[in-house]
C-alpha cells in the first residue's frame, strides 16, 4: 500500500519536505496561524511534538493508524502547557484526520473521543 505521504505529494506535486511543511501550516489551530511565525523564531523547538505527529502520519497507509498517531500526541507529556490546551497554539486533530480522509482508507473505527 502507498503511505499518506506518497499520495499527497502525487496528487500535489510536491517533495516529501514540502509535504510535511504543507500539512503543518494547513493543520494549525485557525488563532494558532498568525502567531506561529513569531513561535518559531523564537522558539523554533516549541513545534516540536507537531512536527513529530507529522512524521509519524507521513507513513500512515490506513485512517485508522492516523487515529492512533493523534491518540499518542494528545497523550505525549510534551503536549502540555497553556498555550498548548487553553489556547490551541498547536495542531488540530480534526483538520489533520479530515485532511487525511481525502488521501486514505478507512479501516476500523476511530479511538475513542479525544480533544482538538
Amino acid at each position: 500500500m502507498r503511505t499518506f505521504e506518497e499520495i499527497y505529494c502525487e496528487r500535489h506535486n510536491c517533495s516529501p519536505k514540502e509535504f510535511s511543511r504543507r500539512l503543518f501550516w494547513k493543520c494549525l489551530h485557525r488563532r494558532a496561524v498568525p502567531i506561529a511565525p513569531v513561535i518559531l523564531l523564537v522558539n523554533w523547538d516549541y513545534f516540536f511534538p507537531d512536527r513529530d505527529l507529522i512524521s509519524q502520519v507521513r507513513r500512515s497507509e490506513k485512517l485508522n493508524q492516523v487515529w492512533e498517531e493523534l491518540r499518542e500526541y494528545f497523550i505525549h507529556p510534551n503536549h502540555q502547557g497553556f498555550l498548548r490546551r487553553r489556547l490551541n497554539i498547536r495542531l488540530s486533530g480534526r483538520r489533520l484526520i479530515e485532511i487525511a480522509k481525502q488521501y486514505l482508507p478507512a479501516s476500523g473505527s476511530p479511538p475513542p473521543p479525544y480533544s482538538s
